[in-house]
């Protein structure tokens, strides 16, 4: 199967398809998760990384036993033999960008990592290193606030709970020349809509449904 870029995906005019954390009923932030992930033949695979005693790991809370939890180095030694496959790396302390890159750089994958999470005010510094950053937003918070943002940091996504997104908040980020990015999709009614909606990303438990879903409604 071939695996497009996002950047070749969105290029299509189609959705990117983000593996979540735990994909296919795998446990969270785990070897297996990135495995089903690759084979899922998404575009991109969501890791939730944290600083624990100068070591990154994948881990979405404070881990009680951090030696049970996967290396960032573990992950990147799998993504760096998937084609194309990008990642979505969900910063859950901050001041994580500066290692991340400099590990990833080690495999040559500088080029397919995306922040979000608690790294909003870092895209210079991302984009220095030669990743990106996509802005973050939760429940509660203002859209227009969020496109605001964009324009003064250039980031071309907002990153958000598939509950804030709308038909009509949608249209309004394309017109501003943004798209959105939506957590966490996975029943089909909302993987139909978004996709006939034409969201920009989808990040979901479920990819291979995603993608199927995908070829049937936008022919990709």
């Amino acid at each position: 199967m071939k695996r497009y870029s996002p950047a070749e995906a969105w290029d299509l005019g189609k959705t990117v398809i983000t593996a979540h954390s735990g994909c296919e009923e795998t446990a969270p932030n785990s070897i297996e998760h990135i495995k089903a992930a690759i084979a899922s033949g998404a575009e991109m695979i969501e890791f939730d990384v944290r600083n624990i005693g100068g070591v990154l790991l994948l881990s979405h809370d404070e881990p009680e036993d951090p030696a049970a939890c996967p290396t960032l180095r573990e992950a990147f030694e799998l993504v760096a033999q998937a084609e194309n496959l990008h990642m979505n790396i969900d910063v859950k302390t901050e001041g994580l960008i500066e290692g991340v890159m400099a590990l990833a750089k080690e495999f040559d994958l500088c080029k397919r990592i995306i922040f979000t999470g608690q790294c909003n005010s870092d895209r210079a510094l991302a984009l220095s290193l030669g990743g990106d950053m996509w802005r973050s937003m939760w429940p509660g918070q203002e859209i227009a606030d969020g496109i605001a943002a964009n324009k003064q940091d250039g980031s071309p996504f907002l990153n958000v709970a598939y509950c804030m997104i709308t038909e009509e908040n949608n249209k309004e980020l394309c017109e501003n020349g943004f798209g959105f990015s939506a957590w966490t999709v996975d029943k089909e009614y909302f993987l139909r809509l978004f996709l006939k909606m034409g969201v920009s990303n989808i990040t979901t438990r479920k990819p291979v449904l995603a993608m199927k879903l995908r070829k049937e409604i936008q022919g990709f």
